[in-house]
């Protein structure tokens, strides 16, 4: 039977290089996020629409920056994006000589392309997440300002399970094999095979059990506006939710503030009924603002786009 999980990754969000106002090399340290515009696909009032949007997600190559106004007033749990990337990446030449085989972050998950992509992320650390079946939920997401914050809702399709060091039965994959698996997966060369899985997340044209991937998106029209990730509603940690509130891990109340115990890991909960999980991934649906979309597919760049030296 599939599985919800409950998955924290690092929620701190990327900034320009500090020899630069308006650009972010290709990451080498931490994983972070970033507050992206770019073309794609998105869901409004159950259609399917195209054209440019603003979204959280990870994107680890380089990316050009400018800086957002964050707005007067927030509210307590919110934390406003401070830069917009436009995501750029340098030529295949670059891409192999300068940045594979070296200590470049991958991005996973991978929100960009014909469909999300999750391939590495604590897999080797919690086997488990290896083992997930279609139709399970993912929600990746974050611990700031003390509570869960989500950033990508991804549905299961299908999966295939893959080896490190990677062999050729996986070019197939074009640029998301040389932009993620070929640079997360260079430092096992030297030892024993490694066994992963890589999931591929349900569309909206390619659904499972009436649910497909996305992320919280607002449409891009000329104003370089923000919006906080997405955070559960206080009422969702009551009593009364007990049917969702289990699937994530633990947390306190004091003085009416609700803390999140959890800042990294995944918490897994296996066997849960399809209904269950479509009754989830409902929720997750009703409680996203009404100003904002359903993004469910992003334009890769062009190679060659990132012409800084």
């Amino acid at each position: 039977m599939p599985s919800i999980v409950q998955f924290f990754h690092p929620g701190g969000e990327h900034g320009p290089d500090s020899f630069s106002k308006t650009y972010k090399k290709w990451n080498d340290s931490d994983h972070k996020r970033k507050y992206i515009k770019s073309k794609g696909n998105y869901i409004e009032n159950n259609v399917k629409k195209e054209g440019e949007l603003l979204f959280w997600c990870e994107w680890e190559p380089p990316s050009n920056v400018e800086r957002i106004t964050l707005p007067n007033k927030k509210l307590q749990y919110e934390r406003y994006p401070q830069y917009l990337h436009t995501p750029v990446l340098p030529s295949m030449e670059k891409i192999k000589k300068e940045y594979q085989g070296k200590k470049y972050q991958n991005s996973d998950p991978f929100v960009f392309g014909d469909c999300f992509k999750y391939s590495i992320c604590r897999m080797d650390k919690k086997p488990k997440l290896k083992e997930l079946e279609n139709g399970s939920l993912i929600l990746f997401g974050s611990r700031v300002n003390d509570r869960f914050v989500i950033d990508t809702i991804f549905v299961i399709k299908s999966s295939k399970e893959y080896y490190v060091p990677l062999d050729d039965s996986l070019k197939n994959m074009g640029l998301y094999f040389d932009i993620v698996l070929n640079m997360a997966c260079h430092e096992e060369e030297n030892i024993e095979y490694i066994k992963r899985r890589l999931y591929f997340g349900a569309t909206f044209d390619k659904q499972i059990n009436g649910m497909y991937s996305y992320v919280p998106a607002m449409k891009y029209e000329s104003k370089k506006t923000g919006f906080s990730r997405i955070v559960m509603p206080d009422d969702f940690y009551e009593e009364k939710n007990k049917k969702l509130n289990k699937y994530f891990s633990k947390w306190s109340k004091e003085k009416g503030i609700i803390r999140e115990e959890n800042f990294t890991g995944a918490k897994i909960t296996s066997d849960v009924k399809d209904e269950d999980i479509k009754y989830f991934w409902d929720y997750l649906k009703e409680i996203i603002p009404k100003n904002l979309v359903l993004g469910i597919n992003f334009e890769i760049p062009k190679i060659g786009s990132d012409n800084k030296i």
